[in-house]
């Protein structure tokens, strides 16, 4: 019987809490790079706005 259930082609292998915890960090490290980017793209955009009202007045 134990033979049986290693050999199930249909069980499906559950990923270890460790890989679980690796994922979800990489994930983490994903968000965190897209934050990043979208946060520098708004400084740069609000720099570029404040220097065209300065040379506008």
């Amino acid at each position: 019987m134990t033979e049986q259930r290693e050999h199930d082609p249909i069980q499906a292998n559950r990923p270890t809490a460790e890989q679980q915890k690796n994922s979800l960090r990489g994930g983490q490290m994903v968000v965190a790079l897209i934050v990043a980017a979208a946060a520098f793209a708004f400084l740069l955009y609000v720099i570029i706005l404040v220097y065209g009202l300065m040379y506008r007045i």
